[in-house]
């Protein structure tokens, strides 16, 4: 397909946020890997096995995410990042909520969805995204009805196969941010519920009360954080960027 040269161009010209990606998704299965050799017998009624299961699978949603943002895709990329927030929050909301565990393992009508909200009382950024996911990018509306277009000297182009003409890769960096900051928020709940299992915590610290942590933004991922937060409202301003 035409879009492996495109995600060619796409990965020189996101370099910094390929190497981040490639460290926040390694921190995140390290930290999984590292439960997983601890825990050799497999429990179904351990909500922590069960929630690892859960964010392992989601972790390759994210990935593929990343691969179709940085490939040149424009929508498809959004639809796997609200899938993989959701699989996360329901993996949190396992561990943290016996009643929601007892739900789940007796196979009744189980709605994912509420976990977001639960989760969004830990961690705000997480039902925000989620939220501008769904109504803005999932959920077909007729602000989103349109197919993607590159404006051109002789017109609109509407773009097929995820490919992105050489010298417009830029149009493309919110989904890449977006990425990023799916994955930043993915890691923060994998470090909520297993930061014992952490060689490191990047994305929570402890507090003076025992056995309690705080979501943060990292000093290291700071640069990117702020970085999307100014493109976002570049774009508000002057959406024709993405074209």
């Amino acid at each position: 397909m035409l879009s492996s040269e495109s995600r060619g161009r796409g990965i020189q010209f996101f370099s910094a946020e390929v190497e981040e990606f490639s460290i926040l998704l390694g921190k995140l299965v390290q930290t999984l890997q590292n439960y997983q050799r601890a825990e050799t017998t497999f429990d179904e009624g351990d909500p922590k096995q069960v929630a690892c299961g859960l964010m392992t699978k989601n972790a390759n949603t994210l990935v593929a995410g990343f691969e179709l943002a940085i490939t040149g895709y424009t929508e498809e990329p959004f639809i796997l990042q609200r899938s993989a927030l959701e699989g996360f929050a329901t993996a949190w909301d396992l561990v943290h909520n016996p009643e929601r565990f007892t739900a789940w393992r007796r196979s009744k009508k189980f709605d994912s969805t509420a976990s977001i909200s639960k989760l969004n009382r830990e961690i705000p950024a997480v039902g925000r995204m989620y939220g501008f996911l769904s109504n803005m990018k999932v959920h077909t509306a007729p602000i989103n009805s349109v197919p993607a277009i590159f404006q051109s000297e002789t017109g609109p182009i509407i773009q097929l196969f995820g490919f992105v003409p050489e010298g417009k890769e830029q149009t493309r960096r919110t989904e890449v941010m977006f990425s990023l900051l799916t994955s930043y928020a993915c890691l923060q709940v994998t470090e909520l519920v297993f930061h014992r299992y952490a060689a490191e915590l990047e994305t929570i610290a402890p507090t003076a009360e025992q056995d309690r942590v705080v979501p943060i933004v990292s000093a290291r991922h700071r640069p990117f954080a702020d970085a999307a937060i100014e493109h976002f409202q570049a774009l508000v301003q002057d959406p024709s960027t993405s074209f």
